[in-house]
């Protein structure tokens, strides 16, 4: 009886604590130390995937713009059909934290884009200068809706963008 008692309110109070938890409208936002432990090539329909990216700032608009490239490692002779995918996010680490695109660009069916997939993210620079070292990580979707994560093996330096006259 009083083991009944007990397991009646243990089970009452880990109840109360469910309801009070709630559910997320979406998956929380990745953290610094999660992206960067994201691979940096991805195995994909027995192709090597790698990304590339080139930091921009345009001090003079406060704009950091981010072109992100994912490409596979076969000569193009051996290259079979990768599975259509899609940037969903643009994320750079920096020493002073983390900064994401809030506006991102498909432009994989640009002429200029050789690769499989090709995007820019920009927005706000913030404290982000010319000449800062940082990492850059996409967030990809293919067409199942599965997500994945892929990192330029190597820092980047953010370079200043030149005016356009």
């Amino acid at each position: 009886m009083k083991l009944s008692r007990v397991l009646w309110c243990g089970l009452t109070l880990g109840s109360v604590g469910l309801v009070g938890c709630g559910s997320l409208g979406s998956a929380p936002a990745p953290m610094a130390g999660d992206l960067l432990s994201a691979p940096a090539t991805l195995n994909l329909g027995g192709q090597v995937l790698r990304l590339t990216a080139a930091p921009q700032v345009r001090r003079e608009l406060d704009r950091l713009s981010v072109r992100v490239t994912v490409e596979a490692s076969a000569p193009a002779a051996r290259r079979l059909a990768l599975p259509a995918l899609k940037v969903m996010g643009v994320y750079v680490v920096t020493a002073s934290g983390l900064w994401q695109s809030p506006r991102l660009n498909d432009v994989s069916t640009a002429r200029n884009c050789l690769a499989s997939v090709c995007a820019w993210g920009s927005g706000d620079a913030g404290d982000l200068t010319a000449g800062d070292d940082v990492r850059v990580i996409a967030q990809l979707r293919d067409a199942s809706g599965r997500t994945y994560w892929l990192r330029d093996a190597r820092s980047r330096s953010i370079v200043a963008q030149p005016l356009i006259r």
